[in-house]
């Protein structure tokens, strides 16, 4: 580990010596978004909590006296919603949308937010490797301790009866606690190097395959020393709308009555979308309850299988916050951040890190422009007679997204992936 330490800050040292693009190149436009304190950014109020019944039978009652005549009756983990404390009781909505009144004693708070004295944003890191003892994701998190406050390493997956697929690296997992660090372990649906429709799909639909995922999930939480999950299921087709929120509802009943962090990575959209086969199946108006974090995935807004353009241009990842805060309070979301770009020929695209990027710049003596309207970095160069067009994302283009994540005073910020980055991205955080 300290060998790892000491390489990652040596290659720091290094980057932050050139210049931005590499080379003898240097940024062309001075109008870059300044890395400013965030002393006058809008402060927390308060906001909604979520909370797990704790007791085996309590009553929702139309006002907070025992006298008050009865809504309903909440059984032992249902998740519900806190809007209001008062006298002993809580003011709360179920996932139905009833509202009542509760007697606190009943009721486990999953997350309480509390007023920030310090502003400090929380920052995850998405960790991962591309082959066997590949070492930029883990040198990228030995250098950044200081300012990563959750790591989330690839490593499980589901298959389609239930069962939970992968091993632990349990340096990182200790590295991690060490330094207090939550680790949330993520579970996706890949299947040999794709996300699958079919496993996804199968296992959702099937209620014991979905009680066997969440049994299976809380026993690696417990063993391995996480402190919750993340899930990322991609590619749910739309019609597993129903199934998808009841897995997350009936995760969330397990996992918090342990203490557990339920957290999910979610496709970025700007409606609803119930026929998108990318984010239809995702609700974020039935989900919203039972996660303690969203993390939306505000990037791949072009990919390499579309046509050329920005990875995630500031309006539209703005548009996609607006709409998921519609459903989400802004202590639960967490916003996307790409450290990759691409570049597209004339035939098809391909995904980059931010080295292989820079090596490009140098390669081809090119100087990379800015784009006002997008806020993102890009450039051309011709190769073979053919010309190749490059959108990225660096130190520039974070720091004017962290004006969004100010502005909507979200929860923090999650990096696909640790090791791809702008070494720079690190001076905005």
């Amino acid at each position: 580990m300290e060998q790892n330490i000491l390489t990652t800050i040596l290659a720091l040292i290094i980057y932050l010596s050139t210049s931005l693009f590499g080379g003898n190149s240097k940024a062309v436009d001075p109008q870059f978004p300044a890395i400013k304190d965030n002393k006058n950014s809008q402060s927390n109020s308060v906001l909604l909590q979520t909370a797990v019944i704790s007791t085996d039978l309590v009553n929702m009652r139309t006002e907070p006296t025992t006298n008050s005549s009865v809504v309903r009756k909440l059984t032992k983990g249902s998740v519900i919603t806190i809007n209001q404390e008062k006298d002993g009781w809580y003011k709360v909505s179920d996932e139905n949308g009833n509202s009542g009144w509760i007697v606190t004693w009943a009721a486990k708070p999953t997350y309480f937010a509390k007023p920030s004295t310090t502003n400090r944003k929380e920052v995850l890191g998405y960790y991962a490797e591309s082959y066997k003892g590949d070492p930029r994701a883990l040198q990228s998190f030995a250098g950044n301790t200081d300012k990563i406050t959750h790591i989330a390493p690839f490593l499980y997956r589901v298959d389609k009866n239930g069962n939970i697929l992968g091993q632990n690296k349990t340096q990182l997992t200790q590295a991690a606690n060490a330094k207090g660090i939550k680790v949330l372990a993520v579970v996706t649906n890949i299947n040999s190097s794709n996300f699958s429709k079919e496993v996804i799909s199968t296992m959702l639909r099937n209620k014991s395959a979905r009680s066997r995922t969440i049994s299976k999930i809380l026993r690696l939480i417990k063993e391995e020393g996480y402190s919750g999950v993340n899930i990322d299921f991609e590619g749910v087709p739309s019609r597993d709308r129903p199934y998808l929120t009841a897995f997350f509802r009936e995760l969330a009943s397990v996992l918090h009555s342990h203490d557990y962090l339920v957290t999910a990575a979610l496709p970025a959209k700007t409606a609803t979308e119930e026929w998108s086969s990318w984010s239809g199946a995702y609700d974020y108006q039935a989900i919203a309850p039972y996660l303690d974090m969203g993390v939306v995935m505000t990037y791949d807004q072009h990919y390499a299988k579309g046509p050329a353009g920005p990875v995630a241009s500031q309006e539209w990842v703005e548009n996609v916050l607006r709409y998921s805060l519609r459903y989400f309070p802004p202590q639960k979301l967490v916003m996307g951040i790409a450290a990759y770009g691409y570049v597209w020929n004339n035939r098809t695209g391909k995904a980059l890190n931010y080295p292989a990027i820079e090596s490009l710049i140098n390669q081809y003596k090119v100087t990379p422009k800015w784009h006002d309207h997008y806020q993102t970095p890009y450039f051309t160069y011709t190769k073979s007679g053919v010309k190749h067009e490059v959108w990225y994302e660096n130190r520039y283009s974070t720091a004017a997204k962290m004006k969004l994540v100010n502005k909507y005073n979200l929860r923090g910020v999650a990096i696909w992936r640790l090791g791809y980055e702008d070494p720079g991205i690190w001076e905005v955080f």
